[in-house]
């Protein structure tokens, strides 16, 4: 049976490890046990306005369903001051997580946390298709960029689950 302490005691130690651990890497993503954690706007679906915007173009974002992990189509619709919809050719948009983000999650010296994201025209003019990947939940930062008819950019903020 003596032979038996010591696996038994070095498993326990590592059992108690990983929970300890576990348990830290959730408090580390609420914004109440750590500041520094941006909350972003809840997308549980429908139209969302950006948090930061410059140019003349209006640009709004919808979703259909709350953003979780793995493939998302969202919405784009660029329009003028008077809701006009603009036939703009040149749209891009990017999808990342700051790297003070990516800290508060316990993933520091990743830097910036980036997503596969395409853009493709909508069926109308003023719409496009945002196809993204996400690779984890959290915190992310859609980055919008209408280049021509009338230049202007937008930043929505996004939670993942």
């Amino acid at each position: 049976m003596k032979f038996l302490r010591l696996p038994l005691i070095v498993l326990t130690s590592l059992g108690v490890s990983l929970l300890a651990s576990c348990s830290n890497a959730q408090q580390v993503n609420s914004p109440v046990t750590n500041p520094s954690v941006l909350v972003a706007k809840a997308s549980t679906g429908g139209q969302i306005e950006p948090n930061t915007h410059t140019g003349t173009a209006h640009i709004t974002l919808k979703t259909s369903a709350p953003l979780k992990i793995g493939k998302s189509t969202l919405m784009l619709t660029v329009t003028d001051a008077k809701g006009k919809p603009l036939a703009a050719k040149n749209v891009t948009a990017q999808m990342a997580m700051t790297a003070k983000e990516m800290k508060a999650m316990g993933m520091e010296g990743m830097g910036a946390g980036t997503a596969k994201t395409q853009v493709k025209p909508g069926a109308k003019p003023g719409m496009f298709e945002v196809q993204t990947s996400l690779p984890y939940g959290g915190n992310w930062e859609l980055n919008v960029s209408v280049k021509d008819a009338q230049p202007s950019s937008a930043v929505f903020n996004l939670a993942v689950k």
